[in-house]
């Protein structure tokens, strides 16, 4: 018998891709799939495309939204709807590959998340010379203090357990659906990956989130918004932490970011000095480089 998996998508202004990646998510070979699409009140003809393939397919079920509320808001409506066992994220202008499904629920065995690598692709469908591989450190996360400063688990690639919701849900605009997926993963039993690449994920000049984030739409035009951020990012996994260690962790942190004090400073510097291997696992840094990384933050908390 295989579980159910609820396939979840958000749209918005999507019709230039968006029936490509339709057809991609119908050919999957895996039996047992509901399809939940919420449309967050496009302008274009995003919405008739979803109810014209709803109209030939049962198990696709569509959501409007009567105004636009943003994907992570649009996300969080479509999980919420979810009957599956599993969930697996798409986004409106990607590929996937017909096994991709079955790939990694065969592969999640007792983790509460898996993802894989994804191919890049250019606006025109061929494939870059690169893979999410080359451009982030992507790996395994079995501990909340691994996504302190940031992880790359990205929601596109990966599949997870109905039951993270409860920890994952609300959504926050401090973090992105997939980091606050990511997280409520390691307080469970943690994040599985595959080097496969199972979605070619399109670079274009509309993406939400791109595979670069260097060039991506910045969230703050100050430094002082951007502190705010990391420092409201680090309360929130601290409010959401499971692991009581963990919790008195980042909360003590959470206050040694949000301080200014020499005491403060030193203070953080000592606690991602001792964390430092989950701390900034991520970062892909060299022994070296991490410890001197923690001297840093006498100077600022990022």
């Amino acid at each position: 018998m295989h579980p159910l998996v609820s396939v979840v998508m958000a749209t918005y202004q999507g019709e230039k891709y968006l029936k490509i990646q339709i057809e991609s998510l119908l050919a999957q070979d895996y039996p047992n799939l509901e399809f939940i699409w919420v449309d967050d009140a496009s302008t274009d003809q995003s919405l008739s495309i979803l109810k014209a393939y709803a109209s030939q397919d049962e198990r696709i079920h569509i959501l409007e939204n009567l105004k636009n509320e943003g994907h992570n808001a649009a996300f969080e409506k479509g999980m919420k709807a979810a009957n599956g066992e599993y969930i697996a994220l798409s986004d409106q202008d990607d590929v996937w590959i017909s096994d991709k499904i079955s790939i990694l629920v065969n592969g999640i065995g007792n983790c509460s998340l898996i993802y894989s690598d994804s191919q890049l692709i250019d606006q025109e469908g061929r494939e870059l010379s690169l893979k999410m591989s080359n451009l982030k450190r992507q790996i395994p996360y079995n501990s909340p203090l691994m996504y302190t400063f940031g992880a790359w688990a990205p929601g596109h690639s990966m599949l997870f357990k109905k039951e993270l919701l409860e920890t994952a849900l609300p959504l926050s605009n401090w973090v992105t659906h997939d980091y606050l997926l990511g997280f409520s993963a390691t307080c469970h039993q943690g994040i599985a990956y595959i080097p496969n690449s199972l979605v070619y994920y399109r670079q274009h000049e509309s993406n939400a989130i791109g595979a670069d984030l260097k060039k991506a739409k910045k969230l703050y035009r100050t430094r002082a918004e951007r502190n705010l951020r990391i420092c409201e990012r680090v309360k929130l996994i601290a409010d959401r932490c499971l692991d009581s260690k963990e919790k008195q962790i980042l909360k003590q942190l959470s206050l040694d970011f949000k301080g200014n004090s020499l005491v403060n400073r030193i203070r953080r510097c000592k606690t991602v000095l001792k964390y430092r291997d989950d701390m900034l696992a991520y970062k892909g840094k060299s022994n070296l480089g991490n410890f001197l990384y923690c001297f840093k933050l006498l100077f600022g908390i990022y």
